[in-house]
């Protein structure tokens, strides 16, 4: 098998990490009769040769033998194979050329070579859909859709085999292919025939799939009840694969396993987010599926209902109180089903508030716990680092409640100081000079060239919120040599930290633009060093552009001799995420009062790059706005969350966009 794979000079040819000379062997594994030979081959090839979904010439080079080990009927990890293929010859998710970087240009062509060889052999591909082996037929129809071209009608294809499919796991397949295709009228009528008369999970399958062609022809009527009936299926039990391997692909599998361990009707996982997902803005009836479900006795249920609703509050805004405090009663759960919940209310910031208070009594629970290895139970370690702090005591922290503050004064004397303790303690300015008492013994001493360690950037962020009561941890800074960090920790404490002038004043005619700008701006607002200014328009092109425009911003009407080349940067060819012109045009306001002249570009760079609406938002506050005022009465309006984004998540998107959306009401002129 594989005639001819040793012939090609591999050497010659590239993947993520060099010379593809080891690609044979992963070839030849992917067939292997040891099932953990296959596992860690397939990983080989998914972390190297299509790396984060790249595409390479050597990933063009093994498409033949890919094609050729699905044409054996039997042969073992074609599945596997199914999949892999799948993803290289999917041309589709690759943005046209213009849009990409000459790198990825190339790459975009290799893919194009692959999907043509899969085309080519569509006649091989097609047999897949009546496979033996069902874990074959289950993941083939994909691989159809992607070379649909070449497959006349798919739809219709893919329905006439549910007409004969009775396996389970091959039935989900069929219908998540078809949910990918563009359906008419008639398909999804079809599709809505079954939701209405199938069984449970069956009907639940044929829902998902109208829903992801178009949410709005989707019926949510009884759906909950729906999803309960799916649920409660039997369905093919699911049981460990009996070995283990060190690869990404090996340990996500012994998590899925894990997961649907005990779980009634494990080919039902996850399924209400594949339902709710595709529903988009049907915010309120995605609240009304999740909302009862979240209730259920069932924890297989109860945690998919989770899922879903993570998903929907990370995404969308909407009245989330009912289901947060649904929520908060999971936490009551067992450990996984509790420690999921605990984890999503913590990166819900404003939206957990409903929370709180069953929060504070399972953090009283588990304060009463008996410490173990020397550190108590609201403590965390979810590796060899540090410790951490509990999610009940993160969210308490988070509203400054009072009843987490003495166990994180108490965390402050621990051996093992859990990190990120002075994040948390940040939210209790009420109590900043006792705090900063607490803090000093343990601010730590960096020398130069030392990376700080966490608990440095957190204690100083404390500091920063401390302002002039953080005034005796001055010493404490100083003893450190000065970064750009501390020195605006020094600038947030004020006139208070006046020892720091001779550091600063040397730091700010320094070689390093981001502690010259650090220093400059700290200088300005301890001593209103005259020379602050010009330090700063020094800096408004280069890696310390930012903070020079934010720090200028700050000197407000002081700063108006800047004003004129402040401008400039108004004009200049924006950026592509727009930040230049924006930090430029919120300063110049600020030193102007001028908002006609910036206007225009603060509402383009709202529209350009939603990111930058939290920083207009906040420079608006207190001021005359009537200009942007359509901007916030706009925001109030949109369901989607403003950072949410296809490629990145953060743990914070929750509580940024909830304040901006405090911000714009704040900001919009009564009706």
């Amino acid at each position: 098998m594989f005639a001819g794979l040793d012939d090609i000079d591999w050497e010659s040819l590239t993947h993520a990490y060099g010379s593809a000379e080891d690609v044979p062997g992963w070839v030849r594994g992917l067939v292997d009769a040891d099932p953990a030979v296959r596992e860690e081959s397939l990983d080989a090839m998914y972390g190297a040769v299509h790396h984060q979904g790249d595409v390479y010439d050597s990933t063009v080079a093994v498409v033949p033998y890919l094609l050729e080990a699905l044409a054996v009927p039997g042969l073992p990890g074609r599945d596997g194979i199914v999949e892999l293929l799948t993803s290289i010859v999917q041309v589709g998710d690759w943005p046209e050329e213009p849009a990409l970087d000459d790198e990825a240009v190339v790459m975009r062509r290799h893919a194009v070579r692959a999907h043509a060889l899969a085309v080519a052999a569509a006649p091989v591909l097609l047999r897949l859909a009546d496979d033996a082996d069902p874990e074959v037929r289950a993941v083939a129809p994909q691989l159809l859709v992607a070379v649909a071209p070449a497959v006349p009608d798919p739809a219709g294809l893919l329905l006439g085999l549910l007409g004969s499919e009775t396996d389970l796991k091959v039935r989900t397949g069929l219908f998540e292919a078809l949910g990918s295709l563009p359906l008419d009228d008639a398909t999804i009528g079809r599709l809505l025939e079954l939701a209405g008369s199938a069984p449970a999970s069956t009907a639940l399958a044929a829902l998902i799939a109208v829903a992801r062609n178009d949410p709005y022809r989707a019926p949510l009527d009884g759906v909950p009840e729906l999803i309960e009936r799916a649920y409660a299926e039997e369905g093919p039990a699911a049981g460990p694969a009996g070995f283990e391997t060190d690869t990404l692909i090996g340990s996500l599998r012994v998590m899925r396993e894990q997961s649907d361990e005990g779980r009634r009707a494990p080919h039902c996982t996850r399924m209400i987010e594949d339902l709710t997902d595709p529903l988009g803005p049907r915010v309120a009836e995605r609240i009304a599926i999740v909302t009862p479900l979240l209730a259920s006795v069932h924890d297989d249920l109860a945690g998919d209902a989770l899922f879903a609703a993570n998903k929907l509050i990370e995404g969308w805004r909407g009245d989330y109180r009912e289901v947060v405090t649904r929520i908060a009663a999971l936490l009551a759960r067992p450990p996984q089903v509790a420690g999921w919940a605990a984890s999503m209310l913590k990166s819900w910031g404003p939206v957990a508030a409903p929370a709180v208070e069953t929060v504070a009594g399972r953090l009283a629970l588990i304060d009463a716990q008996p410490w173990r290895d020397g550190l108590p139970e609201w403590t965390v370690r979810y590796s060899a680092d540090l410790p951490g702090l509990h999610p009940y005591l993160e969210i308490l922290a988070g509203f400054g409640d009072e009843r987490a503050l003495p166990l994180l004064l108490t965390g402050l004397t621990l051996p093992q100081r859990p990190k990120d303790i002075g994040y948390a303690l940040a939210r209790y300015p009420g109590h900043a000079g006792r705090l900063t008492a607490a803090i000093v013994p343990y601010l730590p001493v960096v020398a130069a060239g030392e990376r700080p360690p966490t608990e440095w950037y957190a204690f100083q962020t404390a500091l920063r919120a401390f302002r002039a009561d953080a005034a005796p941890a001055v010493p404490y800074l100083l003893a450190s040599p000065l970064r750009d960090w501390s020195a605006t920790t020094l600038g947030r404490i004020g006139p208070a930290a006046r020892a720091a002038l001779p550091a600063l004043r040397a730091a700010a005619g320094g070689d390093d633009p981001r502690l010259a700008v650090a220093a400059a701006g700290a200088l300005w607002r301890i001593d209103r060093w005259p020379g602050a200014l010009a330090r700063l328009t020094a800096h408004l092109d280069g890696p310390a552009a930012r903070e020079a425009f934010e720090e200028i911003a700050a000197m407000g009407a002081d700063a108006a001799p800047a004003a004129a080349l402040v401008a400039t940067y108004l004009d200049a060819p924006p950026d592509r995420h727009w930040w230049t012109p924006a930090r430029a045009a919120l300063a110049l306001w600020r030193l102007t009062g001028d908002l006609d002249r910036v206007a225009p570009v603060l509402t383009a760079a709202w529209h350009g790059n939603a990111r930058t609406r939290p920083a207009i938002a906040a420079a608006a506050a207190g001021r005359p706005a009537a200009a942007l005022e359509p901007l916030f009465r706009a925001e109030l309006t949109a369901d989607r969350r403003h950072n949410v984004s296809e490629n990145t998540w953060s743990s914070a998107q929750v509580t940024e966009d909830e304040q901006l959306l405090a911000s714009c009401r704040h900001l919009v002129t009564p009706a």
